[in-house]
């Protein structure tokens, strides 16, 4: 990378080292530092750029809003959505750089052109337009009896889970699914079971983790002296699931082996939230419960990892709580995208809890980021300012572009899916992963 003024040097200048569109003014709001391809979104060069004010681009409806302003006020890493002159909706962030006096010196911003599915384009009119094509794309999925009631599974991965699922269900052999909590695993079950040739026999859940090692054996054959039926007898003819198979001790494994080996009047279906290989590795699980286990594994990733699935969700479970207390509540841009960018650690389970509260605690018809309970909000004194006393141009603008690359590809698992998101092309994804990161983690998975 060539050379570059420290920031403090205010010339204005066309930064020729990358093709991102990247903007950086002073606190005053003058634009002093652009790219190549700044000014694209809003119908200007970069020569047209270079020495306006913000204020004025904000006056003349280019910039709406200007993003310098908002992040000078509040002293930390800004996300908003822009309007541009052709009516496009443009995701702009904004990053404080800090003086030795912790006072914002200068703002460098960078955006991508947003999709359709992300700012929901005239949200109001769009919104039944976008339910519409969940609705199609799930009658899709029933066509082809891939449907999932109580979980989405439109994206990628999960499509391909269901698909195995589908394939697997029609032979007897146990099926392992995993999976952290809340991803749809008793949803997929249920699933298997509707589609298996003991479909009308019953489906018997078991949390093993939950029965404790002295009365392990007797609740799966029976209590002596008992007209209550063990699990075995219960699950003839059907399907028995095995709920937190992980959470069973070694005692309880050894019984569960003996119990099951030579069962064959029901399909098991075995749940566990962690990959029993590695928990053989760890001394957790035994191996011949593994081998007895592990003919037919389905991995059902986070809902981080599946934002087709996250986007769907929200769509979804807005329609049903409209439908639910009937009103027409929406989504604010930025409450939307926040949605989008949070863990989710619960998963389908978490999401629905917190966007119902979302729903219930909102006021208005359009909810808002600050509808959503406290601990979901963005944290007041977050931020990812960079102090830039000392740093050359080129050192902060590769830690924004690392940090924006190596985000995105905790969120998307395809190089592919990144570059669509990015707004620049898969090649050049590929070549700034390799440049940031272990080649070995970005194998494509498409």
């Amino acid at each position: 990378m060539n050379s570059m003024l420290l920031l403090p040097n205010t010339d204005e200048e066309i930064i020729d080292t990358h093709d991102e569109d990247i903007i950086i003014t002073t606190r005053e709001g003058k634009i002093i530092k652009v790219t190549q391809i700044s000014g694209e979104h809003y119908g200007l060069s970069p020569g047209e750029l270079l020495g306006k004010s913000v204020y004025d681009l904000e006056a003349q409806g280019i910039f709406s809003p200007a993003i310098t302003p908002e992040v000078v006020k509040q002293k930390k890493k800004v996300v908003t959505v822009q309007t541009t002159p052709s009516g496009r909706k443009v995701l702009i962030t904004g990053i404080p750089l800090f003086n030795d006096l912790r006072e914002v010196e200068f703002v460098i911003s960078y955006s991508y052109e947003l999709s359709e599915l992300i700012v929901m384009k005239e949200y109001l009119q769009d919104l039944e337009t976008e339910m519409s094509k969940v609705k199609e794309e799930l009658a899709h999925l029933r066509d082809q009896h891939i449907q999932i009631n109580g979980s989405i599974m439109v994206s990628q991965s999960s499509t391909r889970a269901v698909k195995t699922a589908l394939k697997m269900a029609r032979i007897d052999a146990p099926i392992v699914i995993q999976g952290e909590c809340g991803v749809g695993k008793t949803s997929l079950a249920k699933f298997i079971h509707s589609q298996s040739n003991r479909s009308d026999g019953p489906f018997i859940e078991v949390n093993c983790g939950s029965i404790p090692d002295t009365i392990f054996k007797s609740a799966f054959t029976g209590y002596p002296d008992s007209k209550s039926q063990g699990y075995l007898t219960l699950a003839d003819g059907g399907s028995l699931v095995l709920k937190e198979i992980d959470h069973l001790t070694l005692a309880s494994q050894s019984v569960l082996f003996n119990l099951l080996h030579k069962q064959s009047s029901f399909r098991i279906i075995a749940m566990s939230e962690f990959p029993l290989e590695e928990l053989v590795k760890q001394g957790k699980l035994r191996e011949d419960l593994f081998y007895l286990l592990h003919i037919a594994p389905i991995q059902l990733k986070p809902l981080r990892e599946r934002p087709e699935d996250l986007q769907k969700a929200i769509f979804i479970y807005l329609k049903e709580l409209n439908g639910q207390y009937k009103s027409e509540k929406n989504i604010a841009d930025e409450l939307f995208i926040h949605l989008l960018q949070l863990e989710w650690k619960g998963n389908f389970r978490e999401l629905r809890n917190v966007f119902e509260r979302l729903y219930i605690g909102s006021e208005s018809t359009k909810m808002s980021l600050q509808d959503l309970p406290l601990q979901y909000q963005p944290s007041e004194g977050e931020h990812i300012g960079i102090e830039f006393d000392g740093q050359t141009l080129p050192h902060i603008l590769e830690f924004v572009e690392k940090k924006v690359l190596l985000n995105a590809q905790k969120r998307y698992k395809t190089t592919t899916e990144m570059a669509h998101v990015l707004g620049i092309s898969q090649p050049s994804v590929v070549r700034k992963l390799k440049k940031y990161s272990n080649p070995s983690i970005i194998e494509e998975n498409d």
